[in-house]
């Protein structure tokens, strides 16, 4: 059996421009992660059959899903955010840029750190009025699901 390594996905809930302050998002019941490339570039066929490809740049795109997500951080297995808090962070410094920091094994030569804005999220409340010993207030699952593109 092997277990991860942290969380492959941190948010920067920070204001400081410079320190970024590095939340981490939960790996609890979190489906598959996909980080694609989009390359903007522009390809021209000339006269003498050659090919000229103008390369502009190469954008990342990030998506993820969490089934079944407890609403707070108290409820998730490694302490990550939790299912309201993503949403929390999406209504208010989701609208704008932020840094996103992708940890693929918990070595931080490996790490990306990147601009990127929300292009959708979606939260599905599952199950309502769990209770737990750890939590003084009854607990909400959620479905969550979210894509990210780089600025």
């Amino acid at each position: 059996m092997t277990l991860p390594v942290g969380s492959l996905l941190y948010f920067d809930t920070g204001t400081d421009l410079v320190n970024p302050t590095w939340t981490k998002v939960s790996e609890h019941n979190r489906s598959s992660a996909s980080l694609e490339i989009d390359r903007i570039e522009k390809t021209q066929r000339m006269s003498n059959g050659s090919l000229r490809k103008i390369w502009i740049a190469d954008k990342k795109q990030f998506s993820a899903s969490w089934g079944m997500l407890p609403t707070d951080n108290t409820m998730t297995v490694d302490g990550g955010m939790g299912a309201s808090e993503i949403k929390s962070f999406y209504l208010n410094k989701g609208k704008g840029a932020f840094k996103v920091k992708i940890s693929y094994n918990g070595v931080a030569a490996r790490d990306e750190i990147i601009l990127m804005s929300f292009t959708s999220c979606n939260f599905t409340v599952m199950k309502r009025n769990v209770k737990s010993s750890s939590a003084s207030v009854p607990q909400e699952f959620w479905d969550v699901s979210l894509s990210l593109e780089e600025v």
